[in-house]
């Protein structure tokens, strides 16, 4: 997380780059894919399909079901998340979420992201109530084909974003539900988002390190003007 931030602030600086670099590696200077921009972080995850049933409801849509689709990274799986699923739930019978894979997410909100991987953020997803199933690995772009194979009766997105400009693009990942008249943008109920999660752990650490430097330059005052103490 704090990668994320000094990626932003120290871009000029070519050596604190090689550093990140470095680090999203896991400070292994010998990993495969050490000159890949999207690479985040070594992961030893390892999921099994008994584990990602685990965390499904084990159902599926009926034949007649209203299916809704949502979209997105879903990284770091807080409030603002549980409560656009909610909204969105509410609008059928069975939502279907779409994870994006790590490299999908990494091109469109830079280096160091995401935080978590595609099968964490999917089984974060996966496990909250309001889901009914999800895609691991989906689209960008939702295709009519797509829409046609999954059954999709509606597809929504919030109105808050990491990427406000989403739906101005001319590449528009939603032209397709668009043009069938199947999208709908629903109103988020809070303004969380990754990002503000990240900038509010960042500030928490910069003031706990001013307060550590404080700290130990209280200590060394106390240390240089320390004088002997007789016992008597």
């Amino acid at each position: 997380m704090l990668l994320c931030v000094r990626d932003r602030q120290s871009s000029e600086n070519q050596h604190h780059a090689s550093l990140q670099r470095q680090f999203s590696h896991g400070n292994n200077n010998k990993s495969e894919n050490r000159n890949s921009p999207s690479s985040t972080r070594i992961s030893h995850f390892l999921p099994t399909s008994r584990r990602i049933v685990q965390f499904s409801n084990g159902k599926g849509p009926g034949p007649q079901a209203r299916i809704i689709y949502m979209d997105g990274a879903f990284d770091l799986f807080h409030a603002g998340h549980v409560e656009i699923l909610h909204r969105a739930r509410e609008l059928g019978d069975f939502l279907l979420v779409g994870i994006h894979t790590d490299q999908t997410v990494s091109s469109n909100r830079g280096p160091h992201h995401p935080i978590m991987n595609l099968h964490e953020r999917s089984l974060s997803v996966l496990a909250c109530r309001y889901v009914d199933e999800v895609i691991i690995g989906a689209p960008w772009t939702i295709t009519k084909d797509m829409i046609t194979t999954f059954n999709i009766s509606l597809v929504v997105h919030g109105t808050v974003a990491e990427n406000s400009d989403l739906l101005n693009e001319e590449d528009d990942p939603y032209k397709a539900a668009k043009e069938l008249g199947i999208f709908k943008l629903i109103e988020s109920p809070m303004d969380i988002t990754t990002t503000t999660i990240i900038k509010r752990i960042v500030a928490n650490h910069e003031a706990y390190k001013k307060r550590n430097e404080k700290k130990t330059e209280s200590e060394k005052k106390y240390y240089e003007g320390k004088t002997y103490v007789s016992g008597d």
